[in-house]
């Protein structure tokens, strides 16, 4: 199985890119997804946040206020390392599950969406990474608009991942999503033919 890392900047446009990637046919793992779900109502990991932040970080119906519990993580390195050390192996163990599955399913190329993937170091486990590019001052404006955010706040959020041109450094694949959605699919489209040339 031929793994891709996926990832990018915060509000740079990665989700129009996995919706592009499905349309070809790519088999994608959502790790937003997964980090939900070892969250949910229920589970283990959404105990260990409550025992960790306290109940104040629960909605009335018992599941996680991500914008409050954002609050207290971004920009405070203590609580961040925190959190981390709570969800980073729940979900590392439900990625390698759903990897588990898909190499069942025959899946011979996935992506891994994932936000954080040099954060966490997890380029030195796939094949290839790609990262999806827009300039740091489309980035806030546009995570501005989508999340309602102050500059300020929207600041604090870029500035809890690693920098564009950091990432961009590491890259195997740049696309570049500044511009029309035309221009973004006409960058997947060729890099998908080459993988379905180099590894399919």
């Amino acid at each position: 199985m031929y793994k891709i890392g996926l990832t990018g900047g915060i509000a740079s446009g990665k989700s129009t890119v996995v919706d592009m990637l499905r349309q070809e046919g790519a088999c994608v793992v959502d790790c937003d997804i997964l980090a939900r779900e070892v969250v949910a109502p229920g589970t283990v990991g959404l105990q260990q946040v409550v025992n960790a932040f306290g109940e104040h970080v629960l909605r009335e119906d018992k599941s996680l206020n991500r914008d409050r519990l954002g609050k207290l993580v971004f920009g405070n390195e203590v609580n961040k390392e925190r959190l981390e050390r709570i969800l980073f192996p729940l979900i590392f163990s439900s990625l390698q599950a759903k990897m588990q599955e898909l190499a069942r399913l025959n899946c011979k190329l996935v992506f891994l969406d994932m936000p954080l993937l040099f954060e966490v170091n997890y380029q030195t486990q796939v094949d290839e990474v790609w990262v999806v590019y827009v300039p740091r001052d489309i980035q806030l404006h546009r995570l501005m608009l989508r999340n309602g955010y102050e500059q300020k706040e929207a600041e604090a959020r870029i500035h809890s991942q690693w920098t564009m041109d950091k990432k961009i450094k590491l890259a195997s694949v740049i696309i570049d999503n500044q511009g029309s959605l035309e221009d973004t699919k006409k960058q997947i489209k060729q890099q998908w033919v080459r993988l379905q040339r180099e590894i399919v």
